[in-house]
């Protein structure tokens, strides 16, 4: 069975542990760390693990972070054939255009954003330029999605990207609201067409995953990926998890490969 994990974070050795120790904590995660973020760590983790590719990608906290970054994450890509390199932007970051285009130009197709960390929401009215160069240009955006104690993310920051830019594809990670998995918040998002989702930091969070099940059958079926957002949980132990949810076989794979790499066109998988 081939598997994509389409949801982990990347930093240079020298900061990887102080970064992922910094999220564990934000967060208040109920066990710590099952990695630190480095690159080989995740290699030697996908490898082990049989995953054939993984998304990588890390949130610009500052403008002037933006390249550098994505730059890191390219040569990273280069390196690495298992990894699909995402960029970043940040709402104060002006030369968005030429970013952008050196992104395409360099094959990074996505764009992360992260409002819990970059101290901006999610629609912030600075990111509806970028938003709509990154339509135009068929590029997709991925957002962290959903703290119960602030609101800078989450399906009514969404909401009004996906309808402003039908043509914008978008992710909608951990199930479209992390932390706070209520279907009626999540229901109005879930069903736009333009509109996907991963199962990371969901099914692997919660004790009772009973209310998950319904959410993730809000979403159009094909729109479901598997990413098990490394380094904060272990790939393997995710994947592991996913085969036990004890959906159909033919869904099951899809959500683990088939569906991330439709959604993928920019070559083959």
């Amino acid at each position: 069975m081939r598997v994509i994990d389409m949801h982990t974070h990347i930093f240079p050795d020298k900061i990887a542990a102080k970064a992922t120790v910094a999220t564990a904590d934000y967060f208040d995660l109920p066990e710590p760390p099952n990695h630190y973020g480095s690159v080989g760590e995740l290699v030697e983790t996908l490898e082990g693990a049989g995953i054939d590719y993984a998304m990588v990608f890390s949130a610009a906290t500052t403008a002037h972070q933006v390249e550098h970054i994505n730059r890191y994450i390219w040569e990273e890509a280069l390196k690495q054939p298992r990894f699909i390199p995402c960029g970043t932007l940040h709402a104060e970051y002006e030369d968005y255009r030429d970013e952008l285009a050196w992104m395409r130009e360099h094959g990074i197709f996505g764009v992360k954003i992260h409002p819990e960390f970059q101290h901006f929401v999610l629609d912030d009215e600075r990111m509806f330029p970028m938003y709509e160069e990154m339509e135009k240009n068929d590029m997709f955006l991925i957002a962290h999605m959903g703290d119960p104690r602030v609101n800078v993310s989450g399906p009514r920051r969404m909401l009004p990207i996906a309808r402003t830019f039908p043509r914008l594809r978008c992710i909608a990670a951990h199930l479209g609201n992390w932390g706070d998995w209520d279907i009626e918040k999540i229901r109005p998002i879930a069903r736009l067409e333009n509109m996907y989702t991963d199962i990371s930091s969901s099914f692997s969070y919660v004790e009772d995953k009973g209310p998950l099940y319904p959410i993730l059958r809000e979403y159009d079926p094909s729109h479901v990926f598997f990413g098990s957002d490394y380094p904060i949980w272990c790939p393997k132990k995710e994947l592991e998890k996913a085969m036990g949810l004890g959906l159909e076989e033919d869904f099951l794979e899809d959500i683990l490969f088939h569906n991330f790499a439709r959604f993928y066109h920019y070559k083959k998988l």
